[in-house]
């Protein structure tokens, strides 16, 4: 719920649609690892999160049953067509999870934003845009954080000088995530914070790689709505 409310506090177009939407991934995460018997916590929150944050109880119903049922629509996915808790073992099935987080998404920016519309708390001309935003900010929860929640399902095992060089990496992160996106003018290009990513991914694995995803989106994502960084309006 925590995470829920706040994807909504950065909410621009609607207060029920967020571009940054962790929940998703949490959602998607925990239902690939604990197995589908999960998907009552995810109706729970969602709906928790959204009767005390915008809307009725009809909106916040129809929204809950749309986000339990895209985590339950993505999670089936990804058992049945890219490996389930092994999906980060294989390409083909990363770039299958990719596809899946996008098509599955759709199935609650849909289902919200028609319950939004239908309830009054959304004008039909605006569907599309909220829609968009729904739909973008659900992809980029499921792309961020499930994976997080996958790969940290078994203790990571490291040599010392592997934790002293993962600690490096997570130092220079954040000071390249610093200087890029708090920093006015410091660092203007965003893709300089690309090198430590890569190398974690090729030195370290995908687990650390996936963790250093994490930090530095939420370092641009606090810089961007203070309206700091190279994605600020």
């Amino acid at each position: 719920m925590l995470a829920g409310k706040l994807g909504l506090s950065l909410a621009s177009v609607h207060a029920s649609a967020s571009a940054v939407w962790p929940p998703t991934g949490l959602a998607i995460g925990a239902l690939i690892v604990g197995g589908r018997r999960l998907w009552p916590a995810v109706l729970l929150g969602a709906f928790v999160v959204n009767i005390t944050t915008a809307g009725s109880i009809a909106t916040s119903v129809g929204i809950a049953v749309g986000n339990t049922l895209e985590a339950l629509v993505g999670a089936w996915l990804v058992s049945r067509f890219a490996g389930g808790r092994h999906l980060f073992e294989r390409p083909r099935d990363v770039f299958k999870f990719a596809l899946i987080a996008g098509l599955s998404t759709m199935v609650s920016a849909t289902i919200g934003v028609t319950s939004l519309e239908f309830g009054g708390y959304a004008a039909w001309t605006e569907g599309g845009r909220i829609w968009w935003t729904w739909w973008l900010g659900d992809v980029v929860g499921a792309l961020i954080i499930a994976p997080l929640i996958v790969l940290w399902t078994q203790p990571p095992v490291f040599a010392l000088e592997r934790r002293l060089e993962a600690v490096g990496v997570l130092l220079v992160t954040v000071l390249v995530g610093a200087l890029v996106f708090w920093e006015r003018g410091m660092l203007p290009v965003p893709f300089i914070a690309m090198p430590p990513l890569i190398w974690a991914a090729f030195r370290l694995g995908v687990r650390e790689a996936a963790t250093l995803i994490v930090i530095l989106s939420g370092i641009a994502v606090s810089a961007t709505v203070r309206g700091l960084g190279p994605f600020a309006v």
